[in-house]
């Protein structure tokens, strides 16, 4: 499994499971019949609420960790049916005993890109997404090691390109390259046809809602063995914010 700007969170709490899919900082939270799923306490709190005005409403009660532990693993079930049909990073996000329980049980240890501690189960799909996008950036970041190099060193050599043009044009030529990108970087393919770019984009294989080809170029430097390094806003302007130093 590659790393990627696109993945999953999977949110965990004693009465709840949350599943969403990330595209960068922007979050989908996942409704059918898989999730929300919810534990025995929550149907029982549910069930209390609806009743809440009769004398024999039932008092909300705690998992046991025996409990505990069939619900996050039936969770880890409900989560292999989207990754066995789309198989991508998962953030864990949760308490510690949840976090704790979870890892001991998945069958999915390896696709595990990273964790948030705490309670997010009430955090909003747009919140979450703003606190999640540096874990995935700092895991991908990860892959780049001693590959970091000054990019004006490499300048010198002629080993760089600038642009979103010339870096599109050279991601499938040079595999293993270092991409150099500005943390809030997006292009959208409807912005290459409309500033007449060279690169031509009907072959892109674009996502059905975030079209962004900053991301595609991304996922084609990482599947190819290359890294990428994500730059504070304003750092690559001279360079029209992206740019990337090829490998030979």
């Amino acid at each position: 499994m590659n790393l990627s700007t696109h993945y999953y969170i999977l949110s965990l709490s004693s009465e709840t499971s949350r599943l969403y899919e990330g595209f960068r900082d922007e979050l989908i939270d996942i409704q059918n019949t898989a999730f929300p799923f919810h534990s025995e306490t929550d149907d029982a709190l549910l069930t209390a609420t609806a009743h809440a005005h009769s004398s024999t409403a039932p008092a909300g009660s705690t998992l046991s960790d025996k409990q505990l532990a069939d619900f996050l693993d039936q969770t880890d079930q409900h989560f292999e049916l989207y990754f066995a049909q789309d198989p991508l990073g998962l953030i864990l996000v949760g308490q510690r005993n949840h976090l704790d329980i979870f890892s001991s049980l998945t069958r999915h240890h390896d696709v595990i890109v990273g964790t948030i501690l705490g309670d997010y189960s009430k955090t909003s799909p747009h919140d979450l997404g703003k606190i999640a996008w540096p874990v995935i950036k700092g895991a991908i970041s990860d892959m780049t090691g001693s590959a970091l190099r000054s990019l004006a060193a490499e300048d010198i050599l002629r080993n760089v390109v600038s642009g979103i043009d010339a870096v599109l044009l050279s991601a499938d030529s040079h595999p293993g390259s270092t991409l150099y990108v500005e943390d809030d970087y997006h292009v959208k393919t409807s912005e290459l046809v409309k500033h007449n770019s060279h690169v031509s984009v009907n072959s892109l294989p674009l996502r059905e809602i975030f079209n962004d080809v900053v991301d595609i170029i991304i996922e084609k430097i990482l599947g190819t063995g290359g890294a990428v390094v994500f730059m504070n806003n304003g750092s690559l302007i001279n360079r029209e914010r992206i740019a990337m130093v090829l490998r030979s």
